[in-house]
């Protein structure tokens, strides 16, 4: 019999390993469209934490517990090594209420990051070794005896990640599956040539504006406004696309309405998650909403304004009877 779900999440799960600095030098670019941004620190300088704080994450684990806590029955399909940081991350997912049981256990470690957080708004560099997620395989066999409405597909890494792409997108297809996707640096390098085969599957891309510039750059254009990210992206078939500008809010679009919402006036303490917290919520929010992506944008600006408040990319989730509690309606 095959297990039902509402979403299953698949990508990479870590160990994250925190580090907070008080003082940071940060460098911006000169072009103000792409605001690209730098964390530097003097070269062969000693750098002192103020604090060091162990937690999980990785993009499939941080969705899984986001969509968990909205009440949806969701799974996360992920890879990672028979030591005690699998056993850590589990037991996170397990007192969440994820079920587990589509993981794979590899011959290697768990995926581990080391992150770097600082300056006023607390934003942070994620130095990452993906180890087991590397060895995730994905299978035919496997999504075959899953019934999910939705995929939420994050970064993908390792030998395999063309031949798990492919055969995610197979299911979708083959089975009616709606998908969300949040590719990461890997496949964003791969490019248009490489990926404009799946975009007219995608229900929802979920992209940081640094990376939309970069994905349409690979396409052969320099987009110069918001507006010329979204007409292409869209006329690539995607039906919709989400863009964030981390503090400044997030536009998304599809092809009958666009919307924009301010990120809500909250001082964050740690930024690493919010990125996962707005896509799941995004994505949780037309499933509850009934695809109203006004209603699924506000979710989406509230849970992830939250999250920074707390330090991690799963501690701060709140779930819908947290939010009816606030002053911020949807």
């Amino acid at each position: 019999m095959k297990k039902k779900f509402d979403i299953v999440t698949i990508g990479g799960a870590t160990l994250d390993i925190m580090f907070a600095l008080k003082k940071v030098k940060l460098i911006k670019s000169k072009d103000s469209f792409s605001s690209q941004r730098w964390l530097v620190f003097p070269w062969g300088s000693k750098i002192v934490s103020q604090d060091v704080v162990y937690t999980c994450g990785g993009g499939a684990a941080n969705t899984a517990v986001s969509f968990a806590k909205l009440g949806l029955k969701t799974a996360m399909l992920s890879s990672m090594g028979d030591d005690h940081s699998a056993q850590i991350i589990l037991e996170k997912l397990k007192e969440n209420k994820v079920d587990i049981s589509l993981k794979q256990k590899v011959d290697n470690y768990t995926a581990l990051s080391f992150i770097v957080t600082g300056g006023s708004k607390k934003e942070h560099v994620i130095f990452s070794h993906r180890s087991a997620n590397d060895l995730l395989e994905v299978s035919q066999n496997k999504l075959k005896n899953i019934k999910s409405k939705w995929y939420y597909l994050s970064s993908l890494s390792g030998k395999k990640w063309k031949g798990n792409l492919n055969i995610i997108f197979a299911a979708v297809k083959t089975q009616g599956i709606k998908i969300a996707w949040n590719p990461g640096s890997i496949q964003l390098e791969a490019g248009y040539k490489n990926l404009k085969k799946f975009f007219p599957l995608c229900d929802v891309l979920l992209l940081n504006k640094s990376e939309a510039i970069q994905l349409v750059a690979t396409s052969g254009i320099k987009a110069k406004s918001f507006n010329e990210l979204f007409k292409i992206i869209l006329g690539w078939g995607c039906k919709i696309v989400a863009i964030t500008q981390g503090e400044k809010g997030a536009y998304v679009c599809s092809k009958e309405i666009a919307c924009f919402r301010k990120s809500l006036p909250i001082r964050g303490i740690n930024t690493t998650g919010a990125g996962d917290a707005f896509g799941s919520s995004l994505v949780g929010g037309l499933m509850i909403y009934k695809n109203d992506l006004k209603k699924a944008l506000d979710l989406a600006i509230i849970r992830s304004s939250y999250v920074v408040r707390k330090i991690g990319a799963q501690k701060g989730l709140l779930t819908l009877a947290e939010i009816k509690k606030l002053k911020y309606k949807i």
